[in-house]
This record gives structure tokens, C-alpha cells and sequence, in this order.
């Protein structure tokens, strides 16, 4: 899939890996989430748990055994 900003990679790794919004964003109480999180690192982090992670039956993340 080929995405074009932040919000898609967001959605992605809420639906198909569990993660919340918040974490990708800003909240009151930590301002600098939305600075870490560039569209690239975040990209990135998707392609990472995709190439590195297995997801099983029960949503549980485990490293591949590769």
C-alpha cells in the first residue's frame, strides 16, 4: 500500500497492529510526540513491525524467528 501522509500510517498501525492514535500525536500532559513522530519514522516503524513482528490468532506481537 502506498501512503501519503501521516494519518494513513496511523490508521494502519491502529487496525492492523493495535497501537492508539494518541501515541502518534500530541496530548496535553507530552508536546513533543508530534515532533518524533515525522511521517518517515513513523513509516518506518509500520515497515519494521511488519518485516520483524508476527501477529498471532490473538492479536499477541511476537519476533520473528528469522
Amino acid at each position: 500500500m502506498r501512503f501519503e501522509n501521516k494519518g494513513q500510517v496511523v490508521n494502519e498501525l491502529v487496525s492492523k497492529w493495535g497501537m492508539t492514535k494518541s501515541s502518534f500525536y500530541n496530548s496535553p500532559s507530552n508536546k513533543q510526540r508530534e515532533k518524533f513522530w515525522t511521517f518517515n519514522r513513523t513509516l518506518q516503524y509500520l515497515y519494521k513491525l511488519e518485516r520483524d513482528y508476527i501477529k498471532t490468532e490473538h492479536g499477541i506481537m511476537h519476533k520473528s524467528l528469522k
